[in-house]
């Protein structure tokens, strides 16, 4: 037993001195060297665990994301309706990217463009928590939370490409210390998105779409019946009254 929190000990020193190097030196600047010293583990014993460098580079993203995702699960259940749990998943990535910066910086500005990474199970570990939110956004069309002609793909790309983008201009500018970050912009950037997919309480009401012409030619239509009915009613009004002649 003591063995094995040993070695787990050992493999996570391991990922987390990884992690840090390659995310300021990038991956190809990166050496096991390096990595071996800022772990107090010999490089033998990293190629033990890891086989190669980027055995070692994909395989952080993946427990990150596995773990990220665990403690989701467990929040998620208790969260019933939609929008509240859209809005735990879209938190949760943030925070992420906040508070372990040299994991968004990896991820975002060095992964993101890797054609092998996308092949690995360190993606699919990414792509599995991304479809979390996918099946939220779904739920919510199909319980009448949101449009029925909402495309729930489109969404999702709109709501995880704003805060990809936003740290990605983040990291890109040094990390910078702003009065407005992004976690300040959050609620407001989410309540656009959601006003604009809320199911409206209306939907049901017949609404026409009517050219000035089409106006003007209703108003006509309008006044003549006015006054045909005026004059319908004007000669009922000559047929009741009762014919001098014939009063006895």
């Amino acid at each position: 037993m003591a063995d094995h929190v040993k070695a787990k000990s050992r493999k996570d020193r391991i990922m987390d001195a990884a992690l840090r190097i390659f995310a300021e030196k990038t991956f190809q600047d990166a050496t096991i060297s390096e990595i071996s010293k800022e772990s107090g583990v010999s490089e033998a014993t990293i190629y033990e665990y890891f086989g190669t460098k980027e055995d070692l580079l994909f395989a952080i993203p993946e427990k990150i994301s596995n773990d990220t995702l665990k403690e989701s699960q467990m929040v998620l259940p208790f969260i019933k309706d939609v929008e509240g749990r859209m809005r735990a998943i879209l938190l949760s990535y943030i925070l992420l990217y906040q508070n372990n910066p040299h994991y968004s910086a990896l991820v975002l500005l060095q992964l993101m463009s890797n054609k092998r990474f996308r092949q690995t199970a360190a993606h699919e570990a990414i792509r599995r928590s991304a479809h979390g939110l996918l099946d939220c956004i779904r739920d919510g069309i199909a319980d009448g939370t949101f449009r029925k002609d909402a495309d729930a793909y489109l969404i999702r790309s709109m709501l995880m490409g704003t805060i990809e983008h936003l740290f990605i201009h983040w990291h890109m500018q040094g990390m910078p210390k702003k009065e407005k970050d992004i976690m300040s912009m959050f609620d407001p950037f989410l309540e656009i998105v959601m006003n604009g997919i809320r199911a409206r309480k209306d939907e049901t009401a017949l609404t026409l779409h009517l050219i000035v012409e089409d106006v003007n030619a209703l108003e006509k239509i309008s006044q003549n019946k006015e006054i045909s009915a005026e004059y319908v009613k004007q000669k009922r009004n000559v047929k009741t009254k009762p014919n001098k002649q014939e009063v006895t």
